[in-house]
């Protein structure tokens, strides 16, 4: 009886330095604050929500959603970070880690929010197609893109949208949006979708192109969020709080108006 009055008293000894030595798993939040900067997954070539610019003479990213995660990183007190990554890459690479935050116009929807969560609605933006100059005008409604081959960015909402009006056999999908552009300019595809804001954009700086006199109808999901890995909510709710602040003291308009100029949309 001693004997396994002994070996039980030695299991729970065991047990208990066993817990004693486990440390409890830091938060996002102070595991960011440790780090000392906040990384950010974005797909840079998407004027003006998040591009490439020459300042000072370096190459730098910039635009809306880089103003409005440099906003978030001050109010951390960390340094921002940006990796800049093919855009139907970035909801994975975050699922595993690879950054904090995903911060590139990006809606939510069923399928994405099965890898990752997000925080509440920061902007609204719509879809348009942007098409040759001589040709937009013809395109006056979403249904008009039937029978018409379209393109737009690879695993976007504005896809989705292309596909369900012009029909999937007729949509073509690319990772970057310059190479749509030129898709366009080439008459490889009759119009490209895509945000509204980059659509003016190119519009801007390309003559030969115009923005097509219509807007896609906004749906429960037309909303830009900034994706965050599963099991923060911790972090979540404090972006949140950012982003009530933000919209509270009408910052983003101002960060519109700055990526504007930048981007040379007039």
């Amino acid at each position: 009886m001693k004997k396994v009055l002994a070996l039980v008293m030695a299991l729970v000894l065991l047990v208990g330095c066993a817990a004693c030595g486990k440390k409890e798993e830091k938060s996002k939040l102070e595991q960011i604050k440790d780090a000392g900067k906040l990384v950010v997954g974005t797909s840079a070539d998407y004027p003006p929500f998040e591009f490439h610019t020459e300042i000072d003479g370096v190459d730098t990213i910039v635009g809306i959603d880089i103003d409005i995660c440099q906003y978030i990183a001050d109010d951390l007190g960390v340094e921002l970070e940006i990796v800049d990554m093919n855009f139907d890459n970035l909801v994975m690479s975050l699922k595993q880690g690879e950054f904090d935050i995903v911060a590139a116009c990006l809606n939510a929807d069923e399928k994405r929010m099965q890898s990752i969560d997000f925080t509440d609605v920061v902007y609204y933006t719509d879809n348009v197609m942007i098409a040759k100059k001589e040709i937009a005008g013809n395109f006056v409604e979403p249904e008009d893109l039937e029978g018409h081959k379209v393109g737009a960015q690879s695993g976007s909402k504005p896809y989705e949208r292309a596909v369900e009006y012009a029909g999937e056999a007729n949509v073509v999908g690319l990772t970057k949006i310059q190479d749509l552009i030129l898709e366009v300019q080439n008459d490889k595809i009759e119009g490209a979708v895509m945000d509204e804001l980059a659509a003016n954009a190119y519009a801007s700086v390309n003559p030969d192109l115009a923005v097509c006199p219509f807007r896609f109808e906004r749906t429960e999901y037309s909303g830009i969020r900034i994706g965050v890995q599963k099991g923060n909510e911790e972090f979540t709710e404090y972006l949140n709080t950012v982003i009530a602040k933000l919209i509270e003291e009408d910052l983003i308009s101002g960060y519109t108006l700055e990526a504007q100029k930048l981007a040379g949309i007039e």
